[in-house]
């Protein structure tokens, strides 16, 4: 599995963990291979899983300190979340890839999953952590 299958099966983990955040790391790590039909997750998946599950508050709170005055973090669609929540924790914790990098892999899982009206959104958010 190359980085960018694995970037997609962690986000994939990260949406599911957005729709039950009661689920730990391991929980969501064993029900996306489940769902998935994977034999095991890459260890770069696994790594992106854990760490956003694991600094999901951390996460959601940068995003929101740049979102517009009237929009809330619940507004996002979840696809969206997830995507910005994975990209966000590769720029913030990640040595495996550039921050640049980091969102361009983002919007082209925007491309995968998501409507690419959402790319400029993505690009903008993310945009703010590579600026400071």
């Amino acid at each position: 599995m190359n980085q960018h299958e694995s970037r997609r099966v962690a986000m994939q983990g990260a949406f599911l963990a957005n729709q039950n955040p009661k689920l730990t790391p391991a929980e969501v790590e064993t029900k996306i291979v489940a769902v998935l039909n994977l034999r095991e997750l890459s260890a770069y998946s696994k790594t992106v899983i854990e760490g956003v599950v694991e600094k999901r508050d951390e996460l959601k709170g940068q995003l929101a300190s740049y979102l517009k005055k009237d929009w809330r973090i619940n507004r996002i669609n979840q696809i969206s979340l997830a995507i910005l929540e994975v990209a966000l924790y590769e720029i913030e914790y990640s040595k495996e890839i550039e921050p640049r990098a980091a969102i361009n892999e983002a919007l082209n899982l925007c491309d995968e999953f998501s409507d690419p009206k959402n790319k400029p959104f993505i690009n903008g958010i993310l945009a703010n952590f590579i600026a400071k």
